[in-house]
């Protein structure tokens, strides 16, 4: 969520502030298209000035405020946004801010607090409860996000922001056909709307409706045949439908379109990889964690590829740096389990595979490899308990049902 692109409107000055540079002013407040660094230093100049009342020194510490946000500088941002409520709490601006600026630092619950204050000032303010909303969302408190786009959509029912906002909330929390709902409603108001488009499209997947969702895509892909975002999704959707030649058509344009866009690389080398491009697989993993290098996905899905070329040792090093940066991702737990099965390393794979099942006590799969892995350790009792289990969860799983009978375990179908 950006900062406001634009900074508050100085108050005329007093007449001790008459010596001030007005191009400083002009630099501070935005009415001069400058980088953010340039508008810091204006601000700064006026601020240090001393020469400006205190409702005007509010205002300049919360155009700095916004100057450090688009920068990405978002403590001094806070620093400042803080500086102007101290001054002025009732400057409606500064909270909204400072919500956005807590929001990029993904602390939810202060950019929540934040945005109720600027609601607390401007009751009737739509685009305020939509960013609280959207903070809601981002903690998984779907039920609150839905309650305030309710109050947004009362405020202003043709909002689309508001019905797609409540519409991608809804879809999370499992009412699809409250979500399509409300994108249909979206393009009623604007048949344009590519947003509103992606989002029904993603629904019509969730119901396994893949025609609905590409005849959604098509149509968005009219309207903006440039949507870089429209060619990912559809590209995908031909990936989910085993058409890989055309999800590739789509990807090779999203690339295009968006060469700075890590995502559209991993999804292109996640298809790569399916192909047996292997090689193509890990150009596209390599370029999406040389734009994100803290995703940890990208390292999860390049660890996948290696591992498959059977480059254990550079699949486990994947592995490692998708666990470091996050520890409890279960999937790379899994994987660096296999690979650890794959090179021999059973110890190793067996406390992974461990970690995998703690983190996911419902998956088949962790539980069958842990199995497998207790089988090659010699623990016989203990790997027919887990493939049991494994079966249970997922009758269909080959793996676990094949090593209970090669274990002596009759199955019953």
């Amino acid at each position: 969520m950006a900062l406001a692109a634009a900074a508050a409107v100085l108050l005329p000055p007093a007449a001790s502030a008459q010596q001030v540079k007005a191009s400083d002013e002009q630099r501070c407040t935005g009415s001069a298209a400058v980088a953010a660094d340039a508008q810091i230093a204006a601000c700064t100049t006026l601020i240090d000035s001393h020469k400006f009342s205190k409702q005007n020194l509010a205002i300049l510490h919360s155009n700095r405020g916004i100057a450090y946000g688009k920068a990405g500088d978002y403590d001094r941002a806070i620093a400042d946004f803080d500086a102007a409520l101290k001054i002025n709490p009732n400057h409606v601006r500064a909270y909204v801010n400072r919500g956005n600026a807590n929001f990029a630092k993904r602390n939810y619950d202060a950019a929540i607090t934040d945005y109720g204050q600027a609601i607390r000032l401007e009751p009737k303010n739509v685009q305020n409860l939509i960013s609280r909303a959207v903070a809601y969302e981002a903690k998984d408190d779907l039920k609150s996000a839905i309650s305030d786009y309710d109050a947004a959509l009362k405020l202003d029912p043709n909002s689309t922001a508001a019905l797609n906002g409540r519409g991608i909330a809804l879809r999370r929390s499992g009412s699809l056909d409250r979500a399509i709902a409300d994108f249909d409603q979206a393009i009623k108001l604007n048949a344009k709307d590519v947003t509103a488009y992606n989002n029904r499209a993603a629904a019509y997947i969730d119901r396994r409706d893949f025609d609905r969702a590409g005849a959604d895509y098509d149509q968005a892909l009219k309207i903006d045949p440039n949507s870089a975002q429209t060619h990912l999704y559809r590209g995908q959707l031909w990936h989910t439908r085993k058409n890989d030649e055309r999800a590739l058509a789509d990807l090779d344009q999203a690339v295009k379109l968006a060469p700075g866009n890590a995502t559209v690389f991993n999804a292109r080398g996640l298809v790569f990889a399916t192909e047996g491009e292997f090689d193509k697989a890990l150009a596209d993993f390599d370029k999406a964690i040389s734009i994100e290098p803290a995703n940890a996905n990208y390292f999860d899905n390049r660890g996948n590829v290696w591992r498959d070329r059977g480059r254990f040792d550079r699949s486990i090093e994947d592995y490692d740096q998708a666990i470091a940066l996050s520890p409890g991702f279960a999937f790379a737990y899994y994987n660096r389990a296999q690979a650890y099965y794959l090179a021999g390393r059973f110890n190793e794979a067996l406390a992974d595979a461990g970690q995998a099942a703690a983190y996911n006590q419902n998956s088949a799969q962790a539980l069958s490899l842990r199995g497998l892995i207790l089988e090659k350790l010699g623990n016989k009792d203990a790997a027919i308990a887990d493939l049991k289990k494994a079966a249970a969860l997922d009758p269909t799983l080959a793996q676990a049902t094949d090593a209970l009978i090669r274990l002596g375990v009759p199955i019953t179908r």
